[in-house]
């Protein structure tokens, strides 16, 4: 009882798993880098592993929500810094304003650079052994594609070549439905199993800088907030996922998720949209009942957004109670093993600290993610009401 009674306020960071889910599930796995499906006592097993709904002791009910702006590297910076200029009379620029717009053009349109953003709010249940939850989503993938238009020399570069620059954006508005259930196999061991319906309007549409979202003052939040809100074209789609976890001993315990299982895809007009197939592994270690050491890993890389590359992330986080667990600290750390830093300022890493609040039976998490330059990127808010 008291286990579930620990849930809090919180400051922390991460980065996205998915590029049409969420990518972070409440605001306690958000301060814990994402790294918590070994380890979770509220309604957000059912997106992290369902295995452990198996073992939660008190009922739950609440509502949440989230946001998230990721641009590892400020290609919105750099459209930005293009369109402070004339674009359309390029060539009438001096040799040192040419030179600004094609440097802040090509770091934009090299390959990999892609913005991602999602907004996500919505009740949810947890009862021992099943969870549901409804959440409204909206998503968007904006990708610079790569042109060999910008690969001369400076002085071959014409305004008709900048005009012919495209940039793609994915958008997605949809409901996802999810139920979820975990039961036990034997002593230690849970299987579990979430079944998602996803419900809404997409879009993918390719467009130059001379469209409206483009402007000298366009970040990375507008420019995925103009994608999804273009997003008219229907779809339906469900999404499985299956988890596992076994207690090891009094003090660890582990657990497994597939993701995606079922590799579902969304038809489009540029081609299908995959969400990706992810096995990720966890481990969590509880000294004793006010601390917790977290550990995610994915076991293999996957392209977690279209035209952004391979990604193997790798989550580290950690939540100490004080005051009989009235009070709860946490931080987090989220990485990617496939790429050349795993932190510091070069580093597609995410860090964070908070704080929690358990208030009786209402039970109140708060997080807030930076990247490595001490940006805000991710906010989440839990509130859940504890049925005892």
């Amino acid at each position: 009882m008291k286990k579930i009674g620990l849930l809090a306020f919180l400051l922390v960071l991460s980065l996205p798993l998915r590029a049409f889910f969420p990518f972070f599930h409440g605001a306690r796995s958000l301060a814990l880098g994402y790294s918590s499906l070994a380890f979770n006592y509220d309604v957000n097993s059912l997106f992290l592993n369902p295995a452990l709904l198996a073992t939660l002791t008190v009922p739950l009910a609440g509502y949440q929500y989230g946001d998230s702006r990721l641009d590892f590297r400020d290609a919105a910076d750099s459209l930005a810094a293009a369109r402070a200029f004339p674009l359309e009379s390029f060539q009438e620029l001096d040799e040192a304003g040419r030179a600004e717009v094609l440097a802040a053009l090509r770091g934009a349109f090299a390959a990999g650079p892609v913005i991602s953003g999602f907004r996500a709010r919505g009740p949810g249940y947890a009862g021992k052994g099943y969870a549901l939850a409804i959440t409204t989503v909206d998503a968007a993938v904006v990708a610079p594609l790569a042109s060999p238009l910008l690969d001369g020399p400076d002085a071959e570069v014409s305004a008709a070549d900048i005009a012919a620059l495209r940039v793609r954006f994915t958008g997605l508005r949809y409901t996802d439905y999810s139920l979820a259930m975990g039961v036990p196999l034997s002593q230690g061991v849970t299987l579990g199993a979430t079944l998602h319906y996803l419900k809404g309007k997409q879009s993918v549409v390719d467009l130059g800088l001379a469209a409206e979202p483009f402007t000298p003052r366009a970040d990375a939040g507008d420019l995925a907030q103009a994608a999804w809100s273009a997003a008219a074209d229907s779809f339906s789609r469900l999404a499985f996922d299956a988890g596992a976890a076994v207690d090891i001993g009094p003090n660890f315990k582990a657990g497994v998720t597939v993701k995606n299982a079922n590799h579902p895809e969304i038809d489009t007009p540029a081609g299908p949209l995959r969400l990706a197939r992810r096995l990720v592994a966890g481990l969590a270690f509880r000294p004793d009942p006010q601390l917790t050491l977290v550990l995610d890993v994915d076991l293999a890389a996957a392209e977690l957004f279209p035209g952004g590359g391979e990604a193997q992330p790798l989550a580290l986080g950690v939540e100490k109670g004080l005051f009989r667990n009235k009070l709860l600290l946490r931080a987090g750390l989220w990485s990617d093993l496939e790429a050349k830093y795993l932190v510091g300022r070069r580093a597609n890493a995410l860090y964070g600290l908070g704080c929690g609040f358990n208030l009786g039976h209402f039970l109140i998490d708060l997080a807030l993610a930076l990247d490595s330059q001490g940006r805000v990127k991710n906010l989440g808010l839990s509130g859940f009401y504890a049925l005892r």
